[in-house]
């Protein structure tokens, strides 16, 4: 299970090392972690782009665009949350527990988003 070695970052959550990489995905961003001694081991989650309207218009054929900005993103402070949040619940990350599925996070965690 181990992720592609381009574009992973560090993190050191109670004296264990984790690395993670986040993928966009239509309409959603995806975050891997795994931890760095058990590699056999994966927590994925999901978060929302959580984009904000910055432009709208209409094009001469009547088309209606819109220009989003997104307004989240994945930082080691969102990362450390998730760990937690997977310890919290029971995973560790050199029990049995092969793959761990979190699915959507926005709600469980801080993600500091801006107020619309």
């Amino acid at each position: 299970m181990a992720l592609p070695k381009k574009g992973l970052r560090k993190i050191n959550v109670d004296n264990v090392i984790y690395v993670w990489n986040t993928t966009g995905n239509d309409g959603w961003i995806s975050l891997s972690i795994i931890p760095m001694m058990q590699q056999n081991r994966l927590i994925t989650a999901t978060f929302d782009y959580h984009s904000k309207v910055t432009d709208e218009w209409i094009s001469p054929n009547g088309y209606k665009g819109e220009a989003l900005k997104q307004q989240i993103m994945i930082t080691g402070y969102i990362v450390r949350q998730v760990i937690s949040h997977a310890i919290k619940i029971g995973w560790d990350p050199m029990g049995d527990v092969a793959v761990l599925n979190l699915g959507a996070m926005d709600n469980k965690i801080d993600i500091r988003v801006e107020p619309e």
